[in-house]
């Protein structure tokens, strides 16, 4: 009795397939909160400091108090 390896063989390309699928599907989608993207430290602000140190930020950004000295090379 001889088996042909073609049946088995797409049996398990169409029983991998639908493994994935279903696990893509099922999976949980990890939870994102403020610290995954911006410094902790700032997280815990209130909303009031949060806008004081980003115009604090902006402002250092644009009136720098320091004046940078140009190096020509």
């Amino acid at each position: 009795m001889k088996i042909k390896a073609g049946p088995i063989i797409l049996f398990f390309i169409i029983y991998i397939w639908a493994y994935s699928i279903f696990n893509a599907v099922n999976a949980e989608e990890p939870k994102l909160n403020c610290e995954t993207f911006v410094n902790e430290k700032i997280c815990r602000m209130t909303p009031a400091e949060q806008e004081k140190w980003f115009w604090d930020l902006f402002n250092e950004l644009i009136n720098p108090k320091d004046e940078v000295e140009m190096v020509e090379v």
